[in-house]
């Protein structure tokens, strides 16, 4: 806003009358058309620097880059750049968004014929700042285009510049007296003062510079002595080549200036202050701007404080605004750039603060003697009032009381009534089942556990009995999985029900690891001493048969005998072995057993359960196929439970000669040396097994790279 306020006043200062010292050559639209290409070649750049020469202008400023040939004529250029020492180039120093620098022509830069061609755009893209001088990437000091041709002129003038402190920051030149642009001076605040930055006070010329189209200049249509001992800068204003740039004049992009304006724009600012003493733009310094803005402050609030009605106090307001934007323009057209926002704002906000104040102090008191005569109408019904809240407060809390028992009760709690229609449900129930009491008002939650309508009535009769005994139930959850629980329900009312359920998950898995690890049990025991001694039976009477001869008739018959005997105990105990097997192979192959396996562990993870057969299935040895299992089941439990896997693919590999059970994961991995044995997750029990069944297993693993372990077996 401080910076809208400064282009403003610029606007409103009166025409001043053309620099005659400053003349551009232009190159237009109509001028490109003319040459036929761009760039222009060297040889017509050379025609046009020669023809200005004839003309002996004081110095000659290039608005244009030429840090590469343009054939033809590059020779002809460079003959004209040595033999014209009031020449100046231009390079661009400061890099572009892309990190890019246009470097000057290197023979102009040899004979420190250069300039900067930057300029400083501010946030809203116009130009309120010039640059002097700036610091080059190999820390060369290097003026812009603007401040060298004005210092150029200045120097044949005997006018030089006499630094006024140790720094050289601030200096003297002619009638002029240099200092610095600050971060903070004026509108700006933490704005990037590097450089040399001056406040860009442009004179206002109605019109502007005298201007020659550089076809004229090709043509030799130049006016007689009209670039003598003058200033001559050739820059681009043709709109193709969007060479224009905003100014606090400029309210259009059709008034906007092209960039050898403003170059131009700042060398008459120069030469007009060091010359004709005209006033560069200053600031004050920051303490006697923070003391201008409590000035208005106080003058607000004091408006606010004497003014008998609001209405006055707003009059005041305007015309003190006025004397302060009237003020701060006189004091800008001498030189001197004011800020206005923060002290309008100061003036407008104390003096609102202060006519508020006492408004509300008058408010104030008026309330006094209403608050007398209200609070003898209240002292009747505070009593009331006190009761009610404290009735509420008890309700309150016993209502809160109640809510937190039923909430972290560790059981689900149910309210239905006689249609078994549920109204209630804690949040234990949500937690476990995922089921929340809008979602039950659109199911039936009985009808989604079981597809039997016998079996529902069944449910819907216990419900309804309120018993207090136990049935245990599958339920479906919200995710699609089934858990088991265990509900008994009680009457409330007549026609109100609770139902109290837990889960019983846990317990049933524990139940069935308890049952399956006494079946392998007793397999393993009977295979250890019926199987064994039967199978020794034999081999002792096999060695008696052979050695017995003295009676071969009735020995054999006995020891015939006895062999079929032991045979037939053998061949019983290798059935209850077999009938002692696995659950899950009781029922299908080893490959159906894999699958229902990780089937059950999908329906309680969001882990993603792939279970595939490679290859012809063929049968194995119970006991081989046992092992097996055992050992998937422990490889998916630890990827799940300790490498937290997102995959898991489990594949049962039937090759000719050799069977594989692969079970991948891409969990955390771990470093297999580094695993202690009494924290191994199951690997020695893999290992054990795989010896049992004369295999081989390999386990691969890396962290962060999942892990692989693979078992394989000889067919035989």
């Amino acid at each position: 806003m401080e910076l809208m306020a400064l282009d403003q006043m610029v606007r409103l200062r009166p025409s001043e009358p053309a620099d005659s010292r400053i003349v551009l050559v232009t190159i237009d639209e109509s001028d490109i058309q003319q040459l036929g290409q761009w760039p222009m070649s060297d040889a017509v750049l050379a025609q046009v620097i020669s023809s200005l020469k004839q003309q002996q202008p004081r110095v000659i400023g290039l608005d244009i880059f030429r840090d590469l040939p343009v054939e033809p004529g590059h020779q002809a250029l460079v003959e004209v750049f040595t033999s014209t020492p009031n020449l100046i180039g231009i390079e661009k120093v400061i890099e572009t968004a892309k990190g890019e620098v246009i470097q000057a022509p290197p023979l102009l830069k040899q004979r420190d014929q250069v300039s900067a061609s930057d300029l400083l755009l501010d946030r809203d893209g116009r130009i309120r700042r010039s640059l002097l001088y700036l610091r080059t990437q190999d820390n060369r000091s290097i003026l812009t285009l603007g401040a060298r041709l004005a210092f150029f002129y200045l120097d044949r003038q005997g006018i030089t510049r006499q630094s006024l402190n140790s720094e050289q920051t601030q200096f003297r030149l002619g009638r002029a007296t240099f200092m610095p642009l600050q971060s903070n001076d004026g509108g700006y605040v933490g704005v990037d003062a590097r450089g040399y930055q001056i406040l860009s006070g442009f004179p206002k010329f109605q019109p502007g510079f005298h201007t020659i189209s550089l076809t004229d200049v090709l043509h030799r249509r130049i006016p007689q002595d009209l670039m003598r001992d003058r200033i001559v800068v050739i820059g681009l204003t043709a709109e193709s080549l969007e060479d224009r740039f905003f100014t606090s004049y400029t309210t259009d992009s059709i008034a906007a200036p092209a960039g050898v304006e403003v170059h131009a724009l700042l060398t008459s600012q120069l030469l007009s202050a060091a010359l004709d003493g005209r006033p560069l733009l200053r600031v004050w310094p920051e303490p006697i701007e923070i003391l201008w803005i409590v000035a208005w402050s106080a003058i607000g609030a004091a408006i606010g404080w004497t003014s008998p009605s609001p209405r006055k106090t707003a009059l005041g307001v305007i015309l003190l605004g006025v004397a302060l934007c009237g003020s701060a323009y006189g004091l800008f057209l001498a030189g001197w750039w004011l800020i206005i926002i923060p002290p309008l704002l100061a003036l407008v906000g104390s003096a609102i603060t202060s006519s508020g104040y006492l408004l509300w102090d008058n408010l104030r008191e008026y309330a006094r003697t209403l608050e007398q005569r209200v609070e003898e109408r209240t002292l009747k019904l505070e009593q009331e009032i006190v009761e009610r809240k404290q009735a509420e407060e008890t309700l309150s809390q016993q209502k809160l009381l109640l809510q937190t028992i039923v909430d972290h009760i560790p059981v689900m709690i149910t309210l239905y009534n006689s249609d078994g229609q549920i109204e209630f449900v804690n949040r234990q129930f949500e937690q476990i089942l995922g089921w929340s009491i809008t979602d039950l008002n659109h199911i039936d939650l009985i009808a989604e556990c079981s597809p039997d309508s016998e079996q529902r009535q069944q449910i819907l009769e216990h419900m309804l009995a309120a018993t207090g005994t136990w049935l245990d139930l599958r339920v479906r959850t919200k995710d699609d999985r089934f858990i088991d629980t265990s509900w008994a329900n009680v009457q409330l009312a007549n026609c109100l029900f609770v139902g109290i359920g837990q889960d019983i998950s846990d317990r049933k898995r524990a139940e069935e690891a308890s049952i399956l690890d006494e079946r392998n049990r007793m397999a393993r025991e009977i295979h250890d001493t019926l199987a064994q001694a039967f199978t020794g039976i034999l081999l002792h009477i096999g060695a008696a048969m052979e050695l017995i001869t003295k009676k071969p008739a009735t020995v054999q018959a006995r020891l015939e005998t006895v062999d079929e005997l032991a045979r037939t105990g053998l061949s019983e105990a290798r059935r209850s072995v077999a009938a002692l097997r696995p659950k899950l192979l009781e029922k299908g192959s080893l490959f159906d057993a894999l699958k229902h396996l990780t089937a059950q562990m999908k329906s309680s993870t969001d882990t993603s359960l792939i279970c595939e057969v490679i290859g012809t299935a063929y049968p194995l040895s119970p006991n081989v196929e046992n092992n097996l299992l055992r050992i998937g089941q422990e490889a998916l439990t630890n990827a799940i439970k300790y490498a937290h896997a997102s995959e898991i693919r489990v594949e049962l590999v039937y090759e000719e000669t050799h069977c594989l059970l692969r079970v991948k994961d891409n969990g955390q991995g771990f470093e297999i040396d580094q695993i202690p044995l009494n924290q191994g997750f199951g690997l020695v029990g893999m290992s054990e097994r795989v010896e049992q069944i004369g295999g081989e297993l390999i386990i691969q693993s890396q962290p962060d790279q999942g892990t692989e372990v693979v078992v394989i077996l000889n067919r035989e």
